[in-house]
C-alpha cells in the first residue's frame, strides 16, 4: 500500500513565491526588475509572517524532517530575498534572465534556511551557487576568467561536499542532521573523520574560508559590482548558515572532535591569511575581499569551540554567535559594496558609447575627470594615474602586477580614487564608512562593535586560546580599515560620478543604523535551540 507524505504547503510558502518570481521574471521583458524586486519582497513578507508564528516541519521521515520553519530559518530565508532585492535594485540594466538567475539564487538560499537534512542543504547550496556562474561573467577576457575560476572551483568544492556527505551517510544510515547527532555514536571514527573533513571543507568554500579562499579576490575584482555584492552578501551568508546547520545540528553531538579540529584549522587560517593579505592591498575591491576571509574565520571560531568540548556546555550560545556574527558580517558588507556600486561609473554603457562613437569617426570624449579607468590612453602604476601618449592601445595597463583589462576598473579601482568622496557624494560615503568602521568593530558604527562582542564573549568562557587570536586579528584590522575611511573621510581627490541607485544605498543605510542601534533585533532572530 503506497502511503503519501504529507506536505506542509504554508511552510514552503516563501520557497514558492521565489519560484513563481524566477518564473515571472523570465517573460516579464522590461518589467523583469521591478517583478523580482516585489516578487521577492512578497517572499520575505511572508516568511516573517510564518516566522512569528508556531514552528512548522514538513516532509517527514519518522521524527525526522527534511524542512524546518522556525523563527530564525525563516528570518533567514527574509534576509536572503532582501538582499537579492538590494542586488536587484542595484543593477543599471537588469534583463529578463538576469533577474531570472537572482530570484532563482534567492529561492536557493530560501531553502537553505530551512533544509533539515545533508541532500536538501548541498542541493539548495547548490542552486543558490550555480546562477552565480554566469552573473559573475561579464564581457571581456577578464570577466570570462572570473566565471571560469567561480566554476571551477565551485565545482570542486561540491564534490567534496558530496563525498563527505556520502561517507556521513554510509557510517551513519541516514542524511537528516537529527539522525546524525545520534546514528554517528557507534560509527567507525575513521569513516566519521574523513566525511567530517570533507563535508566542511566543501561547505567552506562557499564561505571563502582559507585555504579555501582563492577564488574570491578575484572573483569579487572582476565581477560586476552588483554581483560582487550579493557574493559577499547572500553567498556568503549561505556557507555560514551551512557550516552552522551542519556543525550545531549533526556533527557536534557525535563527532565534536573531528569537526572542531577542523573547524579550529579553517578558522585560524581565515584570520591570518585575510588579515595580512588585506594589509598590501591598493584597491578597495581587493581589500574587502581579503579582509572577508578574516571575517569567516570570525564565524567559524565558535563553531569550532562548539565542536570541541570547550563549548559542549552553552551549544545554543555557540551556534547563535556564529550565526548573529554572519548576519552583521554581510548586512555590512553589502552596505560598503552598495555604496561602491553607487559611485562607480557605468562602464558597460561608456564602453558602448565610446565604441558608437568611433564607428563614426569621431574621439571619445576622456572619461577622466568621471573617475572611470578605463578610459583609452591611460597608464595606472601603483594606484597613480596618468596620461600616457606611448600608449596607442585602447585598454589601460596595470603595472603594479594585478590583472588587466578594461572591464576590471569599475569594479576595482584603487583606494586613491575614493579620496574626497564624503565631499562630493556624502550618501554614500557615509553608508561606505559606517560599513567600513563597522566591519572593524569600532563605534560608532555598534553592528560591528556588537558582533565582536557576541563572538568573544562566549569564547572568553569556552576557548580563551581563541578569543585571543579573534581579537588580534580584530586589532590587525584596524591598519587597513582605519585608513580606508580616512580616505574617503579627509582625502581630497578629484570630482567623482554623479551618485546613482539613491534609494537602495540609503535603505541599507538606514538598515545599518538601525541594527546598530538595535542589535538586539537580530540577536532575537538568530537565537537557535534544538
Amino acid at each position: 500500500m503506497m502511503v503519501s507524505q504529507p506536505i506542509d504547503h504554508a511552510a514552503l510558502l516563501p520557497l514558492y513565491l521565489a519560484a513563481a518570481t524566477a518564473a515571472v521574471a523570465l517573460f516579464a521583458g522590461r518589467l523583469a526588475k521591478a517583478c523580482t524586486m516585489i516578487g521577492l519582497s512578497i517572499s520575505a513578507g511572508a516568511a516573517i509572517w510564518i516566522g512569528v508564528g508556531a514552528d512548522r516541519r514538513t516532509f517527514a521521515v519518522g521524527e525526522w524532517h527534511s524542512y524546518i520553519a522556525s523563527d530564525a530559518t525563516m528570518g533567514l530565508a527574509a534576509l536572503f530575498a532582501l538582499l537579492t532585492v538590494l542586488v536587484a535594485a542595484l543593477s543599471a540594466r537588469a534583463g529578463a534572465e538576469y533577474c531570472f538567475l537572482l530570484a532563482a539564487s534567492a529561492a536557493g538560499g530560501i531553502t537553505l534556511a530551512g533544509s533539515g537534512d545533508l541532500i536538501t542543504l548541498i542541493v539548495a547550496l547548490e542552486t543558490l551557487t550555480v546562477p552565480l556562474y554566469v552573473l559573475v561573467t561579464r564581457p571581456g577576457r577578464d570577466g570570462a576568467e572570473a566565471g571560469v575560476t567561480f566554476l571551477i572551483a565551485s565545482i570542486a568544492s561540491s564534490a567534496t561536499a558530496l563525498m563527505g556527505a556520502a561517507l556521513l551517510y554510509a557510517a551513519s544510515g541516514t542524511v537528516h542532521f537529527a539522525g546524525l547527532a545520534t546514528e554517528l555514536a557507534g560509527a567507525h571514527p575513521g569513516l566519521v573523520a574523513a566525511g567530517v573533513a570533507l563535508l566542511l571543507g566543501g561547505l567552506a568554500f562557499k564561505l571563502a574560508a582559507a585555504p579555501l579562499h582563492a577564488w574570491a579576490p578575484l572573483v569579487l575584482e572582476r565581477a560586476p559590482l552588483p554581483i560582487a555584492t550579493y557574493l559577499a552578501s547572500a553567498s556568503k551568508l549561505g556557507g555560514a548558515v551551512a557550516i552552522t546547520w551542519v556543525v550545531y545540528f549533526g556533527l557536534a553531538p557525535q563527532a565534536g572532535l573531528p569537526a572542531g579540529i577542523v573547524l579550529a584549522a579553517l578558522s585560524v587560517a581565515s584570520i591570518a591569511v585575510g588579515n595580512v593579505a588585506a594589509l598590501v592591498q591598493r584597491r578597495t575591491v581587493s581589500l574587502l575581499a581579503w579582509s572577508g576571509i578574516a571575517h569567516a574565520g570570525y564565524v567559524l571560531a565558535p563553531l569550532a569551540a562548539l565542536a570541541t568540548a570547550a563549548g559542549r556546555g552553552a551549544p545554543d550560545a555557540a551556534a547563535s554567535a556564529a550565526l548573529a556574527y554572519a548576519v552583521f558580517f554581510v548586512l555590512l558588507e553589502a552596505g560598503a559594496f552598495a555604496a561602491l556600486t553607487a559611485v562607480r561609473p557605468d562602464t558597460e554603457t561608456e564602453t558602448a558609447t565610446a565604441t558608437a562613437t568611433a564607428e563614426k569617426g569621431r574621439t571619445p570624449e576622456p572619461l577622466l575627470s568621471r573617475g572611470d579607468l578605463s578610459a583609452p590612453d591611460l597608464k595606472v602604476n601603483a594606484g597613480t594615474l596618468r596620461s600616457s601618449t606611448e600608449l596607442s592601445h585602447p585598454r589601460a595597463t596595470i603595472e603594479s602586477g594585478g590583472p588587466q583589462g578594461s572591464d576590471l576598473k569599475a569594479s576595482a579601482g584603487n583606494i586613491t580614487e575614493l579620496a574626497g568622496l564624503f565631499r562630493t557624494a556624502p550618501l554614500p560615503a557615509t553608508v561606505f564608512l559606517i560599513a567600513v568602521v563597522g566591519l572593524s568593530g569600532l563605534p560608532p558604527a555598534l553592528a560591528g562593535t556588537f558582533a565582536k562582542i557576541v563572538i568573544l564573549e562566549f569564547l572568553a568562557s569556552s576557548a580563551v586560546w581563541l578569543a585571543i587570536i579573534v581579537a588580534a586579528g580584530a586589532i590587525v584590522g584596524l591598519a587597513y580599515y582605519l585608513p580606508l575611511a580616512r580616505t574617503v573621510l579627509l582625502g581630497r581627490g578629484t570630482p567623482t560620478p554623479k551618485a546613482r541607485f539613491t534609494i537602495a544605498v540609503a535603505v541599507i543605510g538606514l538598515v545599518l543604523l538601525a541594527i546598530g542601534l538595535a542589535p538586539q533585533t537580530v540577536l532575537e532572530f538568530t537565537r537557535i535551540s534544538q
